[in-house]
């Protein structure tokens, strides 16, 4: 009997975990409720901490893994901008060497064309496009105010020192749709 209270317990606070998640979009949280039951495994791809220091490039990071890094790393910026930080350790040597050092990368990130992606409300990612060692992927920014910003992300397979096969981001532009050419962005 005392068994089957405790699988009554935990089966209410996964499905009020999972209410949680499903209220609040976020798969992070509904991937550690079906954890904690024993169902799934937690989720490789999505850190526990999108501002992490142990968040670097690896070779089994896929392109897509890559982009969803960076951009919660900048829905969670914080006053450190640690956010930045996190996205910058994924440029490529090109883009760092146009870009950098971080406190640029910083500045360049914080003016108003890259500014909407600080603490959006959230992301939609289409499909990537993959060319052999090339990739590129449009993302959709929902800012705080509700506009939508698309940007694409183009990356590409490095092997730098300390990183053989690792998915970098090569450049981030601001993706013109018909609105934004309309309002003269």
């Amino acid at each position: 009997m005392e068994q089957k209270g405790t699988l009554l317990q935990l089966f209410f606070l996964a499905m009020g975990l999972t209410l949680i998640a499903v209220l609040s979009g976020c798969s992070t949280a509904l991937d550690r409720a079906s954890a904690a039951i024993g169902d799934v495994p937690v989720s490789s791809e999505t850190p526990a901490d999108p501002l992490s220091a142990e968040l670097r490039p690896a070779p089994e990071l896929s392109p897509e893994e890559v982009v969803k890094i960076q951009v919660e790393a900048l829905q969670h910026n914080d006053r450190q901008d640690r956010g930045i930080e996190v996205t910058f350790r994924f440029a490529s040597p090109d883009n760092k060497t146009v870009t950098g050092p971080l406190n640029r990368f910083i500045r360049l990130v914080k003016n108003p064309a890259y500014r909407p992606m600080l603490n959006h409300k959230r992301a939609e990612f289409s499909p990537i496009k993959l060319a052999g060692d090339q990739a590129q992927q449009k993302v959709t920014v929902i800012t705080q105010d509700g506009e939508a910003v698309v940007y694409l992300w183009e990356l590409s397979k490095h092997d730098t020192t300390g990183c053989s096969g690792c998915w970098l981001t090569d450049s981030v532009s601001l993706f013109p749709t018909r609105r934004q050419d309309l309002q003269g962005i």
